[in-house]
């Protein structure tokens, strides 16, 4: 583990597959953020929960009917929970009573997408969408107003049905969409770790003389120019990543809690040798498939660092995963981009891989980050099996690629907290 290297990221990435489907609210949910917990504790680190009241939505009916063949599909959850709908379908924007359109699962990353100036400004009394993706499943897009249900009735259906739907939207078929779902009283969790200048780790990598991964002893570290200046105060450090999806979710999310675990043990490692010279808070939140409901709890109750923090390094979806190895990173200050880029190549990130973007295309919790008043760094990647079942260990996730970047977190924040 010390060394972060493929065979570590290969057991955590295989454990946090088999924890089960990561929807926020549900069995897999618990029992992933039980498991992150455990591999924070035995890096050493001090973990607590934030609890966050978060809806359970229960889905009753779910299906479109045309031609006499029954089409089930899932419903978006910040849209009209209950309609029974027979007329006509129709391509959207059209005259017709159900528009249909076909769309990435990514189409509401982030709130003011086209798909929400859809919803907004649809005359239909419902919608049903196909969902795009690598294998044609069903890719459930984002619910970001899952505290403000908007619009019409939306159906997503899984993308192999795009071609007979759109065939029936042409001649305007008749079509009967049951959509009926509801929410259930239930919560789910933010995962913090804080470490804390002197203050002693209960057990774990922190308590161990000499575990400081060799990557980050003193002659390993940045060049003193690349680091903060020791005669001053450091701000502290702030670590994000989301934890929840909605189905296993394994390379959308594994990479970034795999990378932000290798953060919060370095930070503990440093602590333990009396070289932390700044606090490091880490949070895994919950809800991201649903408005990012984690985050904006955490960004209530932690408001102070929002501004009195370092940028806040973001670790997005995608990191490290195999169908699609280009990296994007986004930051605030644009040097902070180039630095984890070159940190990225000497831990052996394909340089040919990293693409160096302005801080407006931020997206995820980064850009929630952003709107808050907050700096960030933000990582993320690309999936060609993104929001899809079929996201699973072994087989859309590089090992290597993730071990590459959790050392680069390793080292950044060392430079950053070392005193």
């Amino acid at each position: 583990m010390s060394e972060f290297d493929a065979s570590w990221v290969a057991r955590l990435v295989r454990e946090f597959d088999l924890s089960g489907v990561h929807r926020a609210s549900t069995p897999g949910d618990y029992a992933s953020g039980e498991w992150l917990c455990s591999q924070a504790r035995e890096g050493g680190v001090e973990i607590s929960k934030m609890h966050v009241d978060l809806p359970r939505t229960v889905v009753d009916e779910a299906f479109v009917e045309l031609a006499g063949q029954r089409i089930d599909g899932l419903p978006m959850f910040d849209s009209a929970p209950v309609a029974r709908i027979r007329g006509t379908l129709g391509p959207c924007g059209e005259a017709c009573d159900v528009g249909y359109l076909d769309l990435p699962p990514n189409s509401a990353s982030i709130k003011g997408m086209r798909l929400e100036e859809i919803r907004r400004a649809s005359k239909h009394k419902a919608l049903v969408i196909a969902t795009r993706v690598t294998g044609e499943s069903l890719a459930p897009i984002n619910a970001q107003y899952f505290d403000k249900p908007f619009g019409p009735p939306v159906l997503m259906i899984a993308g192999m049905h795009h071609d007979l739907l759109a065939e029936h939207a042409k001649v305007r078929s008749q079509v009967t969409f049951v959509s009926s779902h509801s929410r259930e009283p239930a919560r789910s969790y933010n995962v913090v770790a804080r470490v804390i200048a002197g203050a002693r780790p209960r057990s774990g990598l922190a308590d161990a003389p000499g575990a400081l991964p060799a990557l980050l002893q003193p002659d390993a570290l940045a060049p003193a120019h690349a680091r903060p200046d020791r005669e001053h105060a450091r701000p502290p450090l702030v670590l994000l990543t989301p934890r929840t999806g909605w189905w296993e979710s394994t390379a959308e999310r594994a990479g970034g809690l795999v990378a932000w675990l290798a953060g919060v043990s370095t930070a503990a490692s440093l602590n333990a040798q009396h070289r932390l010279g700044s606090a490091v808070h880490a949070f895994a939140t919950c809800g991201h498939e649903l408005g990012h409901v984690g985050l904006h709890a955490l960004l209530s109750q932690e408001a102070a660092l929002l501004h009195g923090s370092a940028p806040w390094l973001h670790l997005g979806a995608n990191l490290g995963c195999a169908s699609n190895q280009t990296m994007m990173l986004r930051a605030s200050d644009a040097a902070d981009s180039e630095h984890m880029r070159e940190l990225l190549i000497a831990e052996g990130y394909p340089a040919a891989l990293i693409r160096i973007e302005p801080i407006t295309l931020v997206s995820g919790e980064g850009r929630d980050v952003i709107d808050h008043g907050g700096r960030v760094l933000s990582l993320a990647g690309s999936n060609a099996h993104f929001h899809a079942a079929s996201d699973r260990w072994p087989g859309n996730v590089s090992a290597g690629n993730i071990a590459a970047i959790a050392r680069a977190v390793s080292r950044w924040v060392a430079e950053r907290v070392t005193q």
